[in-house]
């Protein structure tokens, strides 16, 4: 039986280059990224993340944990344990946004935004990932889209980069926001995401009605991380 990650992946590579090759990551790697639009992404960046936090809390209230002696190997209890894992990785992503926009002197200015077109669209797919009908492995699956695509957009980022700069060269992203998210610790969690959503999977036919709101959950992620990322060289 193939892995529904696997399946995911091939199943709209022309969109998962848009979403994760970015002419935005191009510009963030080059110093060539103007700083309005790096402020305007952080700032929706930052909304989105404090949306994730909520939709991990949905997430957790619909894992049945056992109360069995068997509990910490249950399939349940893996879950709980990487959301748990994710609240905490999204808490320390929380403080690395605010304390650098305040040590950059924007903390203002990005916590005074309201959520965009497209940060209202993410806010939308949790809600909708999470919502009572759904079974667990479709919001497991967005949240491993997510973070699949964050981990190639920002990997494409670092490819981008002058390797030879030092350190003083720097700007904020080549400093700071690039190596954390292209970084072997971030891709750890997102294959503990993956390992975890293909073994929900394999309780279900693949082809069944829960792989295709997989499906259509992963069109929507592709199509949301394309229309995140703000338009550069003069395009709007």
């Amino acid at each position: 039986m193939p892995s529904l990650t696997g399946h995911l992946l091939h199943l709209e590579e022309a969109g998962l280059k848009a979403a994760t090759q970015h002419p935005f990551l191009c510009a963030a790697a080059t110093s060539s990224l103007p700083l309005p639009k790096l402020k305007a992404w952080l700032a929706q960046d930052r909304l989105y993340a404090l949306a994730y936090v909520n939709f991990i809390g949905s997430l957790l209230s619909k894992a049945a944990i056992p109360t069995t002696a068997e509990r910490e190997t249950s399939l349940e209890w893996r879950a709980a344990d990487l959301l748990i894992d994710c609240l905490t990785n999204i808490r320390t992503e929380l403080k690395l946004f605010e304390e650098t926009a305040d040590a950059e002197g924007w903390l203002d200015e990005i916590c005074g935004v309201q959520p965009s077109v497209q940060t209202r669209t993410y806010q939308d797919l949790f809600a909708g990932a999470a919502a009572p009908a759904r079974p667990l492995l479709v919001g497991l699956t967005v949240l491993w889209a997510t973070e699949e695509c964050y981990l190639r957009s920002w990997r494409h980022a670092h490819s981008k980069m002058d390797h030879g700069l030092k350190a003083k060269e720097k700007d904020v992203m080549q400093r700071v926001f690039i190596p954390n998210w292209s970084s072997p610790e971030f891709e750890a969690l997102v294959r503990r995401l993956g390992a975890l959503v293909n073994k929900f999977a394999s309780c279900y036919e693949e082809g069944g009605w829960e792989w295709q709101e997989c499906e259509t959950a992963w069109r929507q992620v592709l199509w949301a991380e394309k229309e995140f990322w703000p338009e550069v060289d003069g395009k709007e």
